[in-house]
């Protein structure tokens, strides 16, 4: 960590919660603020995406708005690398999980949304959404550097004697990844995102197309924006920035 950073994280911490407090009563730096702070930083992210009958929509909408992502980032001039993981039900016959390498290409992110495979879910209630996180977190990430996941389900998770959300959970605060849910009202989905500092998002098989590609817009903001906080605030470690913006009970 820099002398700086260190500097205004220890006293932050040592301040305790009202300061904690005025923290998040600042005004957010403009892009044009955080660029000499963000310049070459780097952040891999992953779309963590159900691509079962119901999701055709949700993955049109991500089609739409990836660039978005990217755009963000490149304004930051921060080093940014995208892959994506698909599922479906990994009880069904004939459906698995699928990861791409992750790339700087926003055409070749763009191409694995438009050829991802699809997968039939079954007739139960579920997708192995918990499974598909475990194979996002075993990809080739760079280290030093901020990891965003981004699961996308309109269906719990798939009930597992082998696997409990809370299990993927810790998993997910101990490698410290930033975790957003766009999924059900399930109540481990609410708490993943808000344990690792990302967010959850409600969606179903019936939410309107136009109110997806407003969500994916509103998601790219906060996860970029919540990427330069953990630089700007935790000099790119989110435990510390968990620690000055404690995640909301």
């Amino acid at each position: 960590m820099g002398k700086t950073s260190k500097k205004i994280f220890d006293n932050l911490r040592k301040a305790g919660q009202d300061d904690r407090a005025d923290l998040k009563r600042l005004p957010r730096p403009s892009d044009e603020e955080l660029l000499p702070a963000l310049r070459g930083k780097r952040v891999d992210l992953v779309f963590v995406i159900d691509t079962t009958g119901s999701m055709s929509d949700k993955i049109k909408g991500l089609l739409q708005t990836c660039a978005k992502f990217v755009d963000r980032f490149g304004r930051l001039e921060m080093d940014s690398r995208i892959a994506v993981v698909a599922f479906g039900d990994l009880s069904v016959k004939g459906d698995k999980i699928v990861a791409t390498s992750f790339t700087s290409n926003l055409q070749t992110t763009k191409n694995s949304l438009q050829k991802i495979p699809r997968f039939s879910g079954g007739a139960n209630n579920g997708e192995s959404s918990l499974e598909a996180l475990q194979k996002a977190m075993a990809l080739d990430f760079r280290e030093n550097l901020v990891k965003v996941l981004i699961l996308i389900t309109d269906e719990p998770a798939l009930s597992s004697r082998n696997l409990a959300p809370v299990d993927v959970i810790n998993d997910l605060v101990a490698g410290e990844y930033l975790t957003f849910v766009v999924g059900t009202r399930d109540k481990y989905y609410k708490e993943m995102a808000r344990a690792t500092g990302g967010k959850w998002y409600q969606v179903s098989a019936h939410t309107d197309f136009t109110d997806l590609l407003k969500m994916f817009g509103d998601i790219a903001d906060r996860v970029t924006d919540t990427v330069a906080d953990v630089y700007r605030l935790g000099d790119g470690s989110v435990s510390n920035y968990l620690q000055l913006n404690p995640p909301q009970e």
